[in-house]
C-alpha cells in the first residue's frame, strides 16, 4: 500500500489546498478519526460546495435533504461541522484508488484531472440564485390562487 503524501493531496485538491491540508493533518493525527472543524462555504452552500468539489454522492444527499422541512437547517450545521472530514475521506479513498490502479507510474497528472474543482458550478449556482425568485413568482402567480381556493373549501 502506498502512503499518500502531502504533494499527492495538494495535487488532487487544487485550489486552496493549504487550508484543506491543515485540517487533513488533524484527522491524520487521530488515525483518520473525526474532529469537528468549521467550513463556511459548505455551511452556506452545501449542495453547491459538494458539487464544486466533485463529491457527487454528498451533493445528491444534500439535494434530497433540502426537501425535508426543518431538516435543511440541521443538515447545514452538519455540513459546516464535517465538510473537511467528508472531503478528507473522499480525497483519501480516491487517491488510494488511483495509486493502486497505477502503482509504478507518476500519478500527478491523473490526480490533478480526477480531483480539483468544477469551475462551472459557481456560474450555475449564481444563475440559479437569481432565477429562484422569478420561479417562486411564476408559481405563485399561476398556482397560488388555486391553493387559496382549495384551502378555503377545506376550512368551510
Amino acid at each position: 500500500m502506498n502512503v499518500i503524501s502531502t504533494d499527492d493531496y495538494a495535487s488532487f485538491i487544487g485550489p486552496n489546498a493549504g487550508k484543506y491540508l491543515f485540517n487533513f493533518a488533524k484527522f491524520q493525527s487521530l488515525r483518520d478519526g473525526f474532529v469537528a472543524t468549521w467550513h463556511w462555504p459548505a455551511f452556506l452552500f452545501g449542495f453547491w460546495w459538494f458539487l464544486y468539489r466533485k463529491m457527487y454522492f454528498w451533493a445528491f444527499v444534500t439535494f434530497l435533504v433540502g426537501f425535508l422541512p426543518f431538516g435543511n437547517l440541521i443538515a447545514q450545521l452538519g455540513y459546516g461541522l464535517s465538510a473537511y472530514f467528508f472531503y478528507y475521506r473522499d480525497t483519501t479513498s480516491k487517491i488510494a484508488g488511483i495509486m493502486s490502479m497505477y502503482p509504478s507510474q507518476n500519478t500527478r497528472m491523473i490526480l490533478e484531472d480526477t480531483g480539483g474543482v468544477h469551475g462551472w458550478v459557481k456560474i450555475v449556482g449564481v444563475i440559479c440564485f437569481f432565477l429562484q425568485p422569478a420561479w417562486i413568482f411564476f408559481v405563485s402567480l399561476f398556482f397560488g390562487g388555486a391553493f387559496l381556493f382549495s384551502f378555503q373549501h377545506v376550512m368551510m
